[in-house]
């Protein structure tokens, strides 16, 4: 029995469905931040395609397969270029990114930190009557020949990217 889920191609990104019979929706997409050294740059998210609240309650809870299908998901992609980097933007719709910030750090640190670069954001966007925080991490090997380039990209671009989220 494999310890990876098999992911599938659609129109619409990538998917693998758990054990427990949970569609999981990875998406991956150039993002709308180029860079000045090319189009390496890669928005990245998955989440469950039915909301916990429409599953049954032996569907919840840990599944380790999950993790390491997308830290393998992520290792293809990184093995295609040194320079492909992603952004990860915690979700923030339904007050649980403190959470998904948490858990993609602990993702991280077993991932073989050696290997990469991880950026890390925190935007707070308040209004009179909201307050959202939304957390960034930018991941990317650290052979990227433009990883200086990439550093001094995402600070100095931290306005674009607090616009781009709350348009």
């Amino acid at each position: 029995m494999s310890n990876l889920y098999k992911i599938h191609q659609t129109e619409s990104g990538y998917f693998f469905v758990t054990d427990k019979g949970i569609p999981y929706m990875i998406i991956l997409e150039k993002s709308s931040f180029i860079p000045p050294y090319g189009d390496f740059l890669y928005d990245f998210s998955f989440f469950p395609i039915d909301a916990k609240e429409k599953r049954n309650k032996d569907q919840n809870g840990f599944d380790p397969k999950i993790h390491l299908t997308l830290l393998n998901f992520l290792e293809d992609l990184f093995s295609q270029d040194v320079r492909n980097t992603i952004v990860y933007i915690c979700d923030s719709q339904d007050q649980r990114e403190v959470y998904r910030k948490i858990l993609f750090d602990k993702w991280y640190d077993e991932f073989s930190i050696e290997r990469f670069e991880k950026l890390d954001f925190k935007l707070v966007n308040d209004g009179s009557d909201y307050l959202i925080t939304t957390y960034i991490s930018i991941v990317t090997l650290r052979e990227n020949p433009h990883l200086d380039d990439l550093k001094d990209f995402t600070r100095s671009n931290m306005e674009e990217f607090e616009n781009y989220k709350f348009e």
